[in-house]
């Protein structure tokens, strides 16, 4: 005898196992499945109602691909953000160091002590950042 809840339970293992995995998005799906199968019963379509409303909702590997591609697409944006934000962060931590050396030259003429080394590593760090959030930007317009 068919078991609607046995049925679904096996449908969402299939859906795991072609890598859909996350439950908000398996919840979403099985309840368009069961909206699907409601409709189908309201209207006189009662006889393998599952299985028509499985194939409405869609191929597993067709549906697997779609996902593929919007993670893809989320976790290149978010690569992207991290890096301009890892960029603007050290070039902020780079001014902290090039900015106390600069105005110690500035109030007496000369860098005492460990100035001229947090200036370098302040430069070298301000520089590099500068770099990385310029490479951001450039990949998220690509």
């Amino acid at each position: 005898m068919f078991n609607l809840e046995h049925e679904i339970a096996e449908w969402r293992q299939q859906m795991i196992s072609v890598g859909i995995k996350n439950p908000a998005v398996l919840d979403e799906l099985e309840s368009h499945l069961r909206e699907d199968m409601e409709h189908r019963i309201l209207y006189g379509e009662a006889q393998d109602t599952f299985q028509k409303a499985t194939q409405q909702i869609g191929q597993l590997e067709r549906l697997k691909a779609e996902f593929e591609k919007t993670e893809t697409n989320e976790r290149k944006l978010m690569k992207r953000g991290l890096i301009i934000g890892a960029g603007v962060i050290g070039i902020l931590v780079g001014m902290g160091f090039v900015t106390p050396a600069v105005a110690q030259y500035q109030h007496e003429g000369v860098m005492k002590n460990a100035e001229p080394w947090l200036f370098l590593l302040g430069s070298l760090l301000t520089l590099a950042s500068f770099g990385l959030a310029i490479r951001g930007l450039k990949k998220s317009r690509a």
